[in-house]
């Protein structure tokens, strides 16, 4: 943390030197001037100079360096030009002196507002908003739009005022027939019962109305609509996605126990116990390097008992295969660029998890040959190394040489990060998208919509959705077809502005106060970084395109071909590639200077042990009808006797969203929906 504070602590000002010739950076700075960084329309005049260049050459690049500099500068980066050089600072939590809590999520909410009030203008989601408002006459549903799924806030403030009026012993029963939340998942091709519009759709309009604009993303995405089953039409309470996690999040992973030093900790105190530990670490190896094709890398004896020699000649033959892979590409690039036509990426053999899909030939690619062999050679190594400690015999003992050695540390590294990819795969998620849309956004409908997720229905929906599908990569890495369970055990999310989320904050649900939970339900802040992450968020989509464009045009092969096992998120090694093309440093721009504060919540007591093979969740997570019961008695019951609630409810629905929405489209600059 303090080398990155030291780099990209906020208020650090980084230097910006793309590759340019005298001539090319003098335009630059001319561009620069010309527009002023100072003027409020500085991105906007920068955009429409960078439109002015055409997409090939060394216009690419100055049109990539204007899209760059305006997305930057739009996000709150200074940008200076002076004496030919161009420096950023990028603004963090202290651009502006001392802020409250408010002002900093104001400041970060307009940057991406910015961003998602251009999408809102793109034509084709001007015509999905309005066709998904537009009233249809739809098979056996009438005439519907997806304002029919918009409660109305003054009737249902009607309805509460009721409830008020009741003595106090009988208004939780009646509150239930009130607000009776659901969880329904958006499986493909499924539509509302209530409607007849596509659940996905629904999904989609009212993402747009989040404070960041629509972004899909790669890997796994469960969409999922909170609703209320005792208004008409079960109108949308909140949304929320469940997304494959990120594969290296140090707070998640030093929560979980993934990190050398974690672990360390938690068998010192007692937390773990040292036996049964290192019985995990051995299975673990062992279930590792079953799933790996070996047979034309090493011999059994040398899988059974490891030796230094094997593990040094999989490197080699890594490297190897890596480097014929190299060639391999630039000889596709080649034919492809001779034949006139654009670049279309190297697929390999295996297009998909087909039943006559051939598993020990798409291990064979290159690609995964030398994965596989590096691999490989990593666990190995662990192998040997846990039998020269005598890990099985005397694990106790044999685990404070490990913690300490440095081939020690290095095994345990290789062993701990093993866990984390199993249990990325199949048994973690990131909650992306996650809150209540009006007129629930009063109501607290975002704490419930965060608990929910945390319900048995959920863990059963996404079993559903994922388990016993194969798997690609370690299909390809194991030769034959390989399934995971999908048993989800743990949640995690980031707070958008880098403060205290009043959404995740304090959000416990304790078995003591609500008996039907099988055990504390629990949201919490599991670490924060004050100097932000790496991404793209900063970055919008017409800048992305363009250094996807560089990076093409700089290398003899195509070397990001979004293929499965190729690495993960295209999207970002593209944009590094281009970056690097430029002459800039990736890191210093991709480091977007935001602070995140990170959340999490296990489903089941004990899943994080679990995540490490040690005793642990084996108890089913709580019903969605007793996370919603606990949520009305915790919290809702107070908040709807708040007269200011009942009095904002009034003001709420499907006219609020349908007028917030056309207020960005048209530039007026309405406040988003969601809250975090």
């Amino acid at each position: 943390m303090a080398a990155n504070d030291e780099l990209f602590g906020p208020g650090r000002i980084r230097a910006f030197s793309p590759f340019l010739a005298p001539e090319e950076r003098h335009e630059l700075n001319k561009a620069i001037d010309i527009v002023g960084p100072s003027v409020p329309s500085f991105a906007d005049a920068m955009r429409a100079l960078a439109r002015s260049y055409i997409d090939d050459g060394d216009s690419l690049k100055l049109r990539t360096l204007l899209l760059l500099i305006a997305d930057l500068s739009e996000q709150g980066w200074q940008v200076t030009s002076k004496g030919g050089a161009i420096t950023f600072q990028p603004p963090g939590l202290a651009a502006k002196g001392q802020e409250s809590i408010e002002d900093i999520k104001a400041r970060v909410r307009d940057a991406l507002q910015k961003a998602r009030r251009r999408q809102l203008a793109e034509p084709s989601v001007r015509a999905f908003l309005e066709r998904s408002e537009r009233r249809r006459c739809r098979k056996d549903h009438g005439n519907t739009s997806v304002l029919d799924l918009i409660d109305d806030g003054s009737d249902l403030a009607r309805a509460l005022a009721a409830v008020n009026a009741l003595p106090e012993t009988e208004r939780e029963a009646a509150l239930a027939k009130v607000v009776d939340p659901i969880v329904e998942v958006c499986d493909a091709n499924a539509r509302c019962a209530d409607t007849g519009l596509p659940l996905n759709d629904i999904w989609r309009y009212f993402r747009h109305t989040w404070a960041h604009e629509y972004r899909s993303i790669p890997g796994r995405q469960m969409l999922v609509l909170i609703r209320n089953a005792a208004r008409p039409n079960r109108p949308i309470m909140g949304i929320a996605m469940l997304a494959s996690p990120v594969m290296r999040l140090t707070a998640r992973d030093q929560w979980i126990g993934w990190l050398r030093e974690s672990a360390q900790q938690r068998i010192a105190t007692g937390a773990w116990d040292a036996v049964e530990f290192a019985e995990a670490l051995m299975a673990r190896v062992d279930a590792s390097i079953d799933e790996v094709r070996w047979d034309d890398l090493a011999t059994a004896t040398e899988i059974k008992t490891p030796g230094e020699a094997v593990a040094m000649r999989l490197e080699q033959r890594a490297a190897g295969a890596k480097f014929a892979r190299e060639a391999e590409l630039k000889a596709h690039f080649e034919t492809q660029r001779g034949e006139g036509d654009a670049v279309r990426p190297h697929r390999g053999v295996l297009k998909s998890a087909t039943p006559d899909a051939d598993w020990v030939a798409a291990s064979e690619d290159l690609l995964f040959v030398g994965k596989r062999a590096e691999s490989l050679s990593k666990l190995l190594f662990a192998k040997q190394v846990f039998r020269a400690a005598r890990l099985k015999r005397w694990p106790t003992q044999a685990l404070d040489r490990l913690f300490q050695s440095r081939d020690g540390k290095r095994a345990l590294d290789i062993v701990l990060a093993e866990f984390r990819k199993a249990g990325l795969s199949s048994e973690v998620a990131d909650v992306s998208i996650c809150g209540a849309v009006h007129p629930y956004n009063e109501l607290l409908g975002g704490k419930l919509v965060a608990l929910l997720l945390a319900s048995q229905d959920v863990r059963d929906a996404y079993a559903r959705r994922y388990g016993g599908q194969i798997s690609v990569i370690t299909s390809q890495m194991a030769g034959r077809p390989v399934t995971r369970s999908a048993d989800l055990r743990l949640v995690t999310t980031t707070s958008l502005y880098g403060v205290g989320s009043s959404q995740y904050n304090r959000l416990v649900l304790r078995q003591k106060d609500h008996p039907n939970l099988p055990g504390d339900l629990r949201w919490g802040a599991i670490g924060k970084s004050l100097t932000g992450g790496f991404g793209t968020i900063h970055l919008g989509s017409e800048t992305a395109q363009a250094l996807r464009s560089m990076a093409f045009a700089r290398h003899d092969s195509r070397r990001v071909n979004n293929r499965f096992g190729e690495g993960t998120s295209p999207r970002l090694r593209q944009i590094r590639e281009g970056l690097d093309a430029l002459g800039l440093k990736s890191d210093a721009i991709l480091h977007h200077a935001t602070p995140r504060i990170f959340y999490g919540c296990e489903l089941v007591p004990g899943a994080r042990s679990s995540l490490l093979g040690l005793s642990g969740a084996a108890a089913p997570a709580a019903s969605s009808t007793d996370v919603a019961a606990a949520w009305r008695r915790r919290w809702l019951l107070a908040r709807v006797a708040r007269p200011e609630t009942l009095e904002a409810l009034r003001r709420l629905g499907p006219t609020s969203i349908r007028a917030s929405l056309h207020a960005d489209i048209h530039g007026q600059f309405s406040l988003p929906i969601d809250t975090d």
